[in-house]
């Protein structure tokens, strides 16, 4: 079993409050789908990961453009099987 890092109470309509340091960790925002997954004789509350992730959301990272993109010739394609 994993460590315990926080701890929280359901309230009376079985709602649970995940702490702030959790969200910001996980990227838990407002409108983030939660997933129970049962394993054994404990459940797993995930975050739901949406296909095609942006490097941005897995990293932090915002690339810039620093200009046009520039294509490779077929001289220099041919140059490497040579």
């Amino acid at each position: 079993m994993g460590k315990i890092i926080e701890k929280t109470t359901v309230d009376t309509k079985g709602r649970v409050m995940i702490p702030t340091s959790i969200r910001k960790r996980w990227g838990i925002n407002e409108g983030v789908v939660i997933l129970f997954e049962e394993k054994d004789t404990e459940f797993l509350l995930k975050p739901e990961r949406k296909k095609g992730v942006r490097l941005k959301d897995l990293c932090g990272l915002s690339p810039k453009r620093t200009g046009e993109p520039k294509w490779i010739t077929p001289e220099e394609i041919k140059s490497i099987w040579e």
